[in-house]
């Protein structure tokens, strides 16, 4: 697949999997604890502030999405398996790998210099909640993205 056509769909899918992200973490928060809603949180280490963090952190985990979706398609675009079933896999690896990364600096970076202190203490379990976020990230653009591809050949 030529490059314009990888990027354009990476940043849907990215886009479409950030969107799957947020709705499995925002569903966890609900039930588990506030602390775990990541939009809220990255919207408020920007903001020191609750109100209209949400927002804030929205628009910055779907500018993220669609960086890291074509970030993804670009690597397996490389790889010759921009396709199903290969993308599919691909997208969850790259999505543990991501969530190991950002698990990692969430609960020895970011936790100790948020603002707001109710987000000063990052739990394994909330490391873990991120790590299968970002691993639902990988496989839905993943899953997108190869069936898409598929289809246009």
């Amino acid at each position: 697949m030529d490059i314009l056509p990888t990027i354009i769909l990476g940043a849907i899918c990215g886009l479409i999997g950030a969107f799957a992200m947020n709705l499995f973490m925002r569903g966890v928060s609900t039930a588990y604890s506030k602390r775990v809603d990541m939009v809220r949180a990255l919207g408020s280490f920007f903001t020191g502030k609750l109100e209209n963090a949400s927002g804030l952190g929205t628009a910055i985990h779907s500018i993220a999405g669609i960086v890291f979706g074509v970030v993804y398609f670009l690597i397996m675009n490389a790889m010759n398996a921009l396709i199903f079933p290969y993308a599919i896999f691909l997208g969850l690896g790259f999505g543990f790998f991501h969530g190991l990364i950002t698990s990692y600096g969430l609960m020895f970076y970011a936790c100790e210099r948020h603002p707001i202190e109710e987000y000063r203490k990052a739990t394994l379990e909330e490391g873990l909640l991120h790590l299968v976020g970002h691993v639902i990230f990988g496989g839905v653009a993943g899953l997108l993205g190869g069936l898409i591809a598929m289809g246009m050949q």
